[in-house]
């Protein structure tokens, strides 16, 4: 049996059509599939923001991310640094919380975090940017 050139055509055409949509080839933002779940952000402040930094009695910029109440701490906080004067950690509306942006690559003032080590990677600071919503909604509570 002989299919008409225009079936095989059209045929072709279905076959590459599908391939094309079908394979989502490279993520562009793969970051939004992050897995965050209940707790996450906390340890990860715990491992990655602590240690003589953002804990115990003298926190850097004054900035306790550890002991419980960090929330309510953060939200609607201004920074303490002077070269971040005017910013604040947490905004309220959700937009340009500075706690998120001093994790990327080009923080809009001072150093990257965490100070001297690696970056957070993108799933991370996606999971941070999603505590700083959750904070946000909850006008900070738990």
């Amino acid at each position: 049996m002989t299919l008409p050139s225009a079936t095989v055509a059209a045929a072709v055409i279905a076959a590459a059509v599908a391939v094309g949509v079908g394979c989502a080839g490279e993520l562009e933002h793969p970051e939004r599939f992050a897995d965050c779940p209940p707790g996450f952000v906390e340890q990860l402040f715990m491992e990655r923001c602590a240690g003589e930094c953002h804990a115990g009695a003298e926190p850097e910029a004054g900035l306790d991310l550890v002991t419980p109440g960090a929330a309510q701490r953060v939200l609607a906080a201004p920074s303490t640094q002077e070269t971040c004067e005017g910013l604040v950690l947490v905004d309220p509306t959700g937009e340009n919380s500075l706690l998120v942006e001093k994790l990327g690559v080009a923080p809009p003032c001072g150093a990257r975090m965490p100070f001297g080590e690696a970056g957070l990677d993108p799933a991370e600071i996606e999971c941070v940017r999603r505590w700083v919503d959750e904070v946000v909604a909850a006008g900070g509570g738990p």
